[in-house]
């Protein structure tokens, strides 16, 4: 397995490996290329100043116009020519030239098709110069008032040994000096980026038991920020959740536990009592059975939601028929507890829907209409509108309605309102969010109206064909 280092070691590698790169590409470039980019730069110079220097002919200021460009330039500038008064010599080597070289000169050069020329073969002594110089010489014929104008220009090229040696001993130091602050620099980013880093780091081991608090950690920057908070709602998350979890355990042992005491009760009774044995109390027992039939259903189909496996197969309904039949489901029960029961329908309409799914959902939010009514005289509808170009099922009951804080809440797993005065009504907690995602899987708007006191409606939109 590959060994793995800490940021800080990393920080300090990556730096320290590019500072170095960086350095021996500068080193490089100055002791191998420098002479020959020196030549290049004083030859592109000598060309430049032939050319200010032809332009200046025949001026006013000749002279003082060629001297100016000679010394700005640190070139040497001579003009030979017939004319007296277009001749200048400066003050440098070219002063040295004898005339038969100025006429050899000035016919190879007036050879060349662009009447240009450039010198690299000679040589000069400075008075105290302890080897002689390269002498570049750039030579140009023009012709100006018919006459032939030979201009010189030149420079010496000191060979850069002496410079290379000494920017060699400099380097070094530079260097040094360099990777010293870049390795003081890695440690300054260590401490202002890595150090938080390391604080979120040590605290997130107890995010798993809901102990992340992200206090004690320093952020330094806003991305650093954002990641202690991400955590600290990442552990508020999992305390709501580990709560949940509990109240389901409690919530769902409640619920089987009625059920299972329901039918061993009655089963106990007709083994022991003969005359026990009636369809009555066969019938509850079977009743009973469907409870934990309908919770167990619910529990796997949100573990399915979870995964993403489930699966709708849509089809051609006609609405109405669809809600006669979960109308007639609900009747007999709604009767036998007093409930008036209500089918209210709209157009007579196909959707497209996965038929047992939507029952489903209607089912969920029958079930919460008839546990949360405590009301003498408990009315439920369930029926449809036409909403614009939708038609709107829904669920209404006159029962004790939500309070506003809690209606962003109620499609939540295991959230039930006001649990401790009804927890023997209440199931699992986990129907309307089963609806929430069923609806959420067919695309479907969903929501719910309420008025506390007055009455909820739970309802979706379906899209007729």
């Amino acid at each position: 397995m590959k060994k793995k280092y800490s940021l800080r070691i990393q920080l300090i590698a990556f730096l320290l490996v590019f500072v170095v790169a960086v350095l021996g590409f500068i080193y490089l470039f100055q002791t191998t290329f420098l002479d020959s980019f020196y030549k290049t730069n004083k030859i592109k110079t000598l060309h430049t100043v032939g050319r200010q220097v032809s332009d200046a002919i025949g001026e006013y200021d000749m002279d003082s116009i060629l001297e100016e460009v000679g010394m700005s330039n640190e070139v040497c500038v001579r003009v030979v020519s017939n004319n007296e008064n277009l001749n200048y010599t400066g003050a440098c080597q070219l002063r040295n030239l004898d005339y038969v070289l100025i006429n050899k000169i000035a016919s190879e050069t007036y050879e060349e098709a662009n009447k240009e020329k450039m010198y690299n073969d000679f040589k000069f002594q400075r008075p105290f110069g302890p080897v002689p110089e390269d002498m570049y010489i750039f030579s140009k014929m023009i012709n100006y008032d018919n006459n032939d104008i030979l201009i010189l220009v030149s420079s010496g090229i000191t060979p850069l040994n002496v410079t290379i040696s000494t920017i060699k001993s400099q380097y070094f130091i530079i260097a040094l000096v360099v990777i010293i602050m870049t390795l003081l620099l890695a440690f300054i980013l260590s401490r202002f980026i890595l150090r938080p880093i390391k604080e979120i780091n040590k605290e997130s081991k107890f995010l798993s038991k809901g102990e992340y608090t992200g206090k004690s950690v320093n952020t330094s920057s806003l991305e650093l920020d954002e990641l202690n908070n991400t955590l600290i709602d990442a552990n508020k998350d999992i305390l709501k959740a580990d709560k949940a979890k509990k109240e389901l355990l409690g919530n769902v042992s409640h619920d089987l536990r009625t059920p299972l005491t329901m039918i061993v009760g009655y089963g106990e009774m007709m083994r022991d009592l003969p005359e026990e044995n009636n369809e009555e109390n066969i019938n509850t027992i079977i009743d009973e059975a469907k409870r934990l039939s309908v919770l167990v259903d619910d529990l796997v189909d949100i573990s399915k939601m979870e995964d993403d496996v489930v699966e709708l197969h849509r089809e051609d309904i006609n609405l109405n028929s669809l809600l006669e039949s979960v109308y007639h489901q609900y009747e007999k029960h709604c009767k036998a507890n007093n409930i008036d029961f209500k089918l209210q329908l709209s157009d007579d309409v196909m959707v497209n829907i996965d038929e047992n799914r939507i029952k489903q959902v209607l089912y969920n939010f029958l079930n919460n209409s008839i546990n949360y009514n405590d009301k003498e005289n408990k009315e439920i509808i369930l029926g449809s509108e036409k909403i614009e170009d939708k038609y709107r099922v829904f669920v209404y009951d006159n029962g004790e309605g939500i309070e506003e804080k809690d209606i962003d809440n109620i499609w939540d797993r295991y959230y039930k309102v006001d649990k401790e005065h009804k927890r023997h009504q209440l199931g699992s907690g986990i129907g309307l969010s089963l609806s929430r995602q069923l609806l959420i899987a067919h695309d479907i708007n969903y929501g719910v109206e309420s008025k506390v006191g007055e009455y909820s409606k739970f309802y979706f939109d379906l899209n007729s064909l």
